[in-house]
């Protein structure tokens, strides 16, 4: 059974970062609304929600949703791939001109990258996908954090 779940979740990380690559694609040729619908379904696929009844849910209850009963490892893949999903949406809203939402989804890739990094320490870089903390606290410069997210900066993540 473990070894089933392993490669089950092996294979929705791989079909999500290919869901991200072509959102990427989308924002880059200046189609941000097919990106952010792919964006969508993205989320979807990870939380086995439609977006109506997922988005009602918090970003922390997202985290919960997203890592309870999960190994480690498991919970840091998708937690991070989730984060990495978060940061092309603030892109695309950036884009857009709704810097509102473009903050609100580059805080929450923020909370997202530095929560999966302190609870689920490893010596393995962070995957390929994973959004850069760095990039994301520059997409935030000059926009103050709240007390938690701050709790979990560290010296070399620069601000």
């Amino acid at each position: 059974m473990f070894r089933s779940r392993q490669d089950y979740l092996l294979r929705l990380i791989e079909e999500l970062t290919q869901f991200l690559a072509r959102a990427v694609f989308q924002r880059k040729a200046g189609r941000e609304m097919e990106s952010l619908t792919a964006i969508v379904e993205s989320c979807e696929r990870l939380f086995g929600l439609e977006a109506a009844e997922l988005f009602q849910f918090t970003p922390d209850q997202h985290f919960v949703m997203l890592t309870d009963g999960e190994s480690p490892e498991n919970a840091r893949a998708k937690t991070l791939i989730y984060a990495a999903l978060s940061a092309e949406a603030g892109r695309n809203y950036a884009s857009l001109g709704k810097t509102e939402l473009a903050r609100g989804s580059f805080l929450s890739a923020l909370r997202l990258t530095l929560r999966a990094r302190e609870s689920f320490p490893t010596d393995d870089p962070p995957p390929s996908y994973a959004p850069s903390i760095a990039e994301l606290l520059q997409q935030l410069q000059g926009q103050p954090l709240d007390a938690e997210t701050s709790g979990w900066l560290r010296p070399g993540d620069t601000r």
